[in-house]
This record gives C-alpha cells, sequence and structure tokens, in this order.
C-alpha cells in the first residue's frame, strides 16, 4: 500500500519581523522579565497609570494575554477573571496559550470583536502590543527600571494606536489623558506610545 501523508493547515513556522505575532513576542519576553523584577515590597507603588498599583498592572497584564488567547480560540471577550499573585507563572502559562490559540497565520484576517470596535486578527495584535508595551513601561517607571524594545518592533502598533486613539475628542469616557510629546529628540517609540496614551514623558 502506498503511502500518503496529510499536509498541516496550521502555520507552525516562527513568526518573522512583519508578522505581528513576532513583535507581541518579543513586548511578551520583556513584560516576564519585568513581572520576574517586581519586588513585593514595590507592589503598592504608584503608576503613570492613574488609580493602578504595580499589583493592579501585573494582574492587567495577565488577564490581557488571556483575553488575546480566548480571542484567537473563537471565545468572546471577557470582561471578568482575576490574577492575584504567582504572576509570573499566570503570565507565563497566559503566554503559551496566547502562542498556541494564534500560530493559524488564517487569524490574522478573520474579523474579531472587541470593546474598542471589529478588527482583524492582525490589527488586534497590534493594538495588544501596543498595550502591553505602555503597561510595561508603566510598571517599569513604578519600580525604577528601563526596559527597551526596538523602535521598528513597536512602529507599527504606534501607527496603529494612532488611527484607533485620535488626539482630538478624548473625554472622561475614554481612559487616556491628552496625548504628550517626548520633548527629547532621540526620543523611543515606545516613549511616544507612552505619550500618545497620556503618560508625562
Amino acid at each position: 500500500m502506498e503511502n500518503t501523508t496529510t499536509a498541516q493547515t496550521t502555520d507552525t513556522t516562527v513568526p518573522q519581523p512583519g508578522d505581528p505575532r513576532h513583535g507581541y513576542a518579543i513586548v511578551t519576553g520583556v513584560v516576564a522579565e519585568l513581572i520576574a523584577a517586581v519586588e513585593p515590597d514595590q507592589l503598592d507603588a504608584p503608576t503613570p497609570c492613574p488609580d493602578f498599583a504595580v499589583r493592579d498592572l501585573l494582574e492587567h497584564l495577565v488577564l490581557n494575554q488571556r483575553n488575546l488567547a480566548g480571542l484567537g480560540r473563537g471565545e468572546a471577550y471577557d470582561f471578568g477573571g482575576s490574577a492575584t499573585e504567582a504572576w509570573g507563572e499566570q503570565f507565563a502559562d497566559a503566554s503559551h496559550q496566547v502562542m498556541d490559540a494564534w500560530t493559524d497565520s488564517a487569524k490574522l484576517g478573520r474579523m474579531y470583536e472587541v470593546p474598542w470596535g471589529t478588527m482583524p486578527g492582525a490589527a488586534l495584535i497590534g493594538s495588544y502590543t501596543a498595550e502591553q508595551a505602555v503597561h510595561a513601561w508603566d510598571v517599569a517607571q513604578a519600580i525604577g527600571r528601563t526596559i527597551e524594545i526596538e523602535d521598528a518592533v513597536l512602529q507599527p502598533s504606534l501607527d496603529g494606536l494612532k488611527m484607533g486613539l485620535p488626539a482630538e475628542g478624548r473625554t472622561d469616557e475614554i481612559p487616556f489623558g491628552p496625548v504628550v510629546v517626548p520633548t527629547s529628540p532621540d526620543a523611543s517609540v515606545l516613549e511616544h506610545l507612552a505619550g500618545w496614551s497620556g503618560r508625562q514623558v
């Protein structure tokens, strides 16, 4: 009997530059290292994100990962959930879920409904990349650390954020303050992301 093989329809290659999953994976790695660097006595420290202490942002970072994984599995956006303590372990677990849920490249072109609109998977991952990066900046500022993410990795997310979050017309219903433009001519894209999100950079 002649042996036959069935080609898999799932893309299992490692995301390359230009693929939104590539940038998201890089930001995920930065966040994981940052979570591991937080000391217990820093958990209640205030952050540049209004009304969020460090512990609140650690939980938020974990829940973001879980939500992106759920969306990739075809689940609805989850407004609830909790992640208390052991944030590093929970973040790592959720990150593996994201990787598994978004392995199929076809999902990048499918449409997904989230509280801030309906968008294709590629744009959705870009928006999560921006949010995770900004919150990583928030945590780093709160605990006195510096993080670096290459400009080329974050530029697509900054471009997408500017399209989805206009500079004008921000109200109390939108959880972003006025745009802050970095004064340094050498400001990184990460700093521009933070500034567009209303952070003092």
